[in-house]
């Protein structure tokens, strides 16, 4: 089997969330494709990510894409950019080896996960991600406590018993604009937090669990006194506390915090996770499957983390494409979490993209059990990219 063809789609500006994701189309010789997801459609650098990919079509025209272990070196050591690592050089890797994977699975009449192992359990246990922008079909910013306690209900009433929520992000009218969270906290800021926080707890009960999220907004400092006033509330974990490029603030930080700390999907490859997991700085590591490698690299990583006790959540927050191909990744590990359903896969913007709209059932996931990921485009995705082709001569 050889590559013959690669699609690179670089979707328009989705109108609700403002975000582009990034797929890619692999096409062999015995008419198989598989499809990926560059992790990057929001924040800045998408484009470097759709550029990236492009680059890399060109060394992958006529290889096997059976070859993964093969493929992801040549990749990583071969582009000589590669071994200095970042976000676009591994969301390229990471979009093809989903891929490669997805082409196995067709060509084998097996879905993914059976390739990594098979299922370490039957489904899957799912949070509500992201309450602060609703949940529902539409995107909108809380800012009122009254407002988090309602999204968080209406996530409770589907049948979740887990959600997730960013609470010192926006200010009280939802805005954004003059949000600063890093050195010693107002008063106040940390009231607009705990009085969410406690608001959810009070909407809910004790037996949902609540998780809180920073967005790496917060810093060493800031990050532990938050840690501090919210701690009463029994929260699962506490994701993304501040920034990841300096391991050993994580490790100080984890020293003053009776939370469980969260962080991952800014760590990329089994290199960016080793410090924190010889640390023992993250409890729950979060390697989304779109920057970290792909599942060639996230199996790897999650082996890792399973010497040092330490349990995974893939991050997701992409499309259906991202969303099929992590519940495969998920299932195959021993030492999984909770799955992360996010937001904007409720949107129809997102839903437009892919055949299949898997969503859980009462707060579980079922694995795909089609071939490959079981996962397709919509043709829409051709009407409304930027799209490249790049082929065989």
């Amino acid at each position: 089997m050889k590559i013959t063809k690669i699609e690179i789609f670089h979707v328009h500006t989705r109108p609700q969330s403002g975000q582009r994701p990034i797929l890619v189309k692999v096409s062999t010789d015995e008419g198989i494709y598989g499809l990926g997801e560059a992790g990057i459609a929001y924040g800045v650098g998408g484009s470097a990510a759709a550029g990236i990919l492009k680059d890399y079509a060109a060394l992958l025209i006529g290889e096997d894409p059976f070859n993964t272990e093969a493929i992801w070196e040549k990749l990583f050591k071969k582009t000589f950019w590669g071994q200095g690592g970042g976000t676009v050089i591994f969301s390229g890797i990471s979009a093809f080896d989903i891929a490669f994977w997805d082409i196995k699975g067709k060509a084998l009449n097996l879905p993914v996960y059976k390739l990594l192992g098979g299922k370490n359990r039957e489904d899957l246990r799912v949070y509500a991600s992201q309450l602060q922008f609703g949940w529902g079909k539409e995107r909108k910013s809380k800012g009122r406590k009254e407002e988090y306690a309602e999204e968080a209900l209406k996530a409770v009433a589907e049948g979740y018993d887990a959600v997730k929520v960013d609470v010192l992000a926006h200010d009280r009218n939802g805005s954004r604009e003059g949000v600063f969270l890093e050195g010693p906290l107002p008063s106040e800021t940390i009231k607009i937090g705990v009085e969410r926080v406690e608001a959810i707890r009070n909407a809910v009960g004790p037996d949902v669990d609540i998780i809180v999220e920073n967005h790496g907004h917060t810093d060493l400092v800031s990050a532990i006194q938050f840690a501090k006033a919210i701690e009463e509330f029994n929260i699962f974990f506490y994701e993304e506390i501040n920034t990841p490029l300096n391991p050993r603030l994580l490790k100080e930080a984890k020293k003053k915090i009776d939370i469980p700390l969260a962080s991952g999907e800014r760590i990329y490859s089994r290199w960016g996770f080793l410090p924190f997991l010889e640390d023992r700085s993250i409890d729950v590591i979060q390697p989304d499957l779109g920057t970290c490698g792909g599942f060639t690299e996230f199996k790897k990583i999650a082996d890792m983390a399973h010497i040092f006790e330490v349990t995974v959540q893939a991050h997701v927050a992409g499309t259906g494409v991202a969303e099929a191909a992590s519940l495969h990744a998920e299932i195959a590990i021993p030492n999984f979490c909770i799955h992360e359903h996010h937001q904007k896969t409720l949107l129809p913007e997102y839903e437009e993209l892919c055949v299949h709209n898997y969503q859980p059932v009462k707060g579980r996931y079922k694995v795909p059990e089609l071939p490959g990921i079981g996962q397709d485009i919509t043709e829409k995705l051709y009407q409304i990219s930027d799209y490249v082709s790049i082929e065989a001569s």
